[in-house]
């Protein structure tokens, strides 16, 4: 009996190749059956419904004549609305994408004229507006984003 050494060659290498890519394979599966899912919402189907009627919102608001007047002035840091008659149901909400904790909200029964709220409160940064109100009974909704110095 001759005693050969084992020799490693190219069959081999093919061989572990696919057995280690196999296990890799079964572990990641593993660890990613493990994991907690949060990307999409319990009630994902009503959440698309509101996001379209957000849409369709903001479509109306565009087509209005008689909508609110939105400035923002930079130096004073103040967000300046001038308000048509029958506007009610003011509601404004300030986010701030980097931290919902600073996140704003503001609302207003019934308001006419000129409003003016002061914003020296907010930190630095970009900010995203969202301006709800009712005319006669009719939702509309304006979004913008302001940069705060």
């Amino acid at each position: 009996m001759s005693k050969e050494k084992f020799r490693f060659h190219w069959g081999h290498g093919i061989v572990l190749t696919f057995v280690l890519f196999a296990a890799f394979m079964a572990f990641f599966y593993v660890k990613m059956s493990q994991q907690k899912i949060d990307l999409v919402g319990d009630h994902y189907y009503e959440d698309g419904q509101k996001f379209q009627e957000k849409l369709n919102i903001l479509a109306e608001t565009k087509r209005a004549k008689d909508k609110i007047e939105i400035r923002f002035n930079s130096s004073n840091k103040e967000l300046i609305m001038i308000i048509p008659e029958n506007t009610s149901h003011l509601k404004v909400d300030l986010f701030f994408p980097g931290d919902a904790r600073k996140d704003k909200h503001f609302s207003y029964p019934r308001t006419e004229g000129k409003l003016v709220i002061p914003l020296q409160m907010l930190t630095k940064g970009k900010w995203k507006l969202t301006i709800s109100y009712k005319q006669k009974g009719k939702p509309y909704l304006e979004e913008i984003t302001v940069q705060i110095p």
